[in-house]
């Protein structure tokens, strides 16, 4: 376990009238080997904010004086012993934050902190706001660019999430929103995160557009090793909070090859009709996308019962009762036939009397009915679990009405 360590106000004019100040916004600066740049951004920052601010720097473990510059200043430090990533110094100074409103700015002077008293105000209307990087754009390296309009157009094609340069290193939110995402990121990709979960949460968002100057110091961000990590992330959100992209549309593409390897007509040597390994195509295609089909609505009914995604009539309609039954009817009668088929063919098989049967598709059906009755009875069972969530606390659909209520719904931009 990595421990954090704290150091107190210094002992500099304003100080103390300022700690005793009620604190509504904490401006969390991230650092890690920045002793350079450090200074420019603190001077920036204390130059543009007043009372009512807590300034909060989390050191990742830096091996540099970085630590001294932030103690030079009235402001909170809190430390890691090794480094840990970008992500993990976000989580623990919110872990830290006294305010309510929070706003990110990295430690390289590339941000200006100039933005921050406009994204405080903002803030007191919006959930979220954002400042795009509008002017000197040619100060951010030229990969990085690329990758950035890369991400921007991946996150806003999986996630929905509208704007641009949705990467920027200088943002505000309100900490209850931060708390109820359960940030996990501890690299570069928790701002992906971040915009990616207020978008679910259904967050009002505002931009702001900024000018970006050039970094002091030596860059921390890997654009192979980073940009993989930020995949990697919008991948692994996208399997939990997007299930139609996932799980269902792949589901729908396998059932119509499926259709398509089971009812056109394939000729084998001998000119028979429906040669094996058509059949054994289909039938793969059919469990694996029938397979997709019942995971994609099971996560989406979870995201729904959480509010995090809109109820979709045709997937409540799973939880009711009437037709839980009627699936667990039909899934029973699936592997009812199937196992009979099954011996039936297996008792050909024993007496040595195939050859009129041509098992190999019969088997294959026979297995497939099986197969795909045993997945559906498991799915029910899952989907009796939200029924009862539903049943057992009546105030769920009223919590998820009101966080997707339309009415809070704007698109970042």
């Amino acid at each position: 376990m990595v421990s954090t360590t704290f150091h107190r106000y210094p002992t500099l004019p304003g100080a103390f009238e300022d700690a005793l100040s009620p604190i509504h916004t904490t401006v969390l600066i991230p650092v890690y080997n920045e002793e350079a740049a450090l200074p420019r951004v603190l001077e920036d920052v204390f130059a543009n904010v007043g009372p009512g601010y807590e300034i909060l720097v989390v050191d990742d473990g830096s091996s540099d004086g970085t630590i001294a510059v932030a103690q030079a200043y009235p402001c909170r430090v809190v430390s890691h012993e090794t480094n840990r990533g970008k992500g993990a110094a976000m989580r623990t100074g919110l872990a830290h934050a006294r305010g309510e409103k929070v706003i990110f700015i990295d430690g390289d002077a590339t941000y200006p902190a100039s933005a921050i008293p406009e994204i405080s105000r903002q803030l007191d209307r919006y959930d979220l706001v954002r400042c795009v990087r509008h002017d000197g754009r040619d100060k951010i390296p030229f990969v990085n660019r690329l990758g950035n309009l890369f991400f921007d157009h991946l996150i806003r094609s999986v996630h929905r999430v509208e704007g641009s340069d949705v990467l920027s290193g200088l943002y505000g939110l309100h900490r209850r929103h931060l708390l109820a995402m359960q940030l996990e990121s501890d690299g570069f990709d928790i701002e992906t995160e971040i915009m990616v979960k207020a978008g679910l949460l259904a967050l009002t968002a505002h931009s702001m557009p900024i000018q970006y100057h050039e970094r002091i110091g030596e860059k921390k961000l890997k654009p192979l090793r980073d940009g993989w990590a930020i995949l990697l992330r919008v991948l692994r959100l996208a399997a939990i909070f997007n299930p139609f992209a996932t799980y269902i549309m792949p589901g729908l593409m396998l059932w119509l090859l499926a259709l398509a390897a089971l009812l056109i007509p394939h000729h084998g040597p001998s000119g028979v009709s429906g040669s094996e390994p058509a059949m054994i195509v289909g039938a793969m295609a059919f469990l694996t996308g029938f397979q997709l089909l019942m995971l994609g609505g099971v996560v989406h009914l979870y995201l729904t019962r959480h509010g995090m995604r809109r109820p979709n009539r045709m997937l409540d309609l799973l939880t009711r009762q009437p037709v839980r039954l009627a699936n667990y009817a039909f899934a029973g009668l699936l592997v009812l036939v199937g196992s009979l088929w099954t011996l039936g063919l297996a008792g050909q098989w024993a007496r040595g009397d195939l050859a009129s049967f041509r098992p190999g598709e019969e088997l294959i059906l026979a297995l497939a009915m099986v197969v795909g009755g045993t997945k559906l009875f498991a799915t029910n069972l899952l989907v009796a679990l939200f029924a009862s969530h539903t049943a057992g606390n009546p105030r769920a659909q009223d919590r998820r009405s009101d966080a997707l209520s339309p009415v809070n719904v704007e698109p970042i931009h």
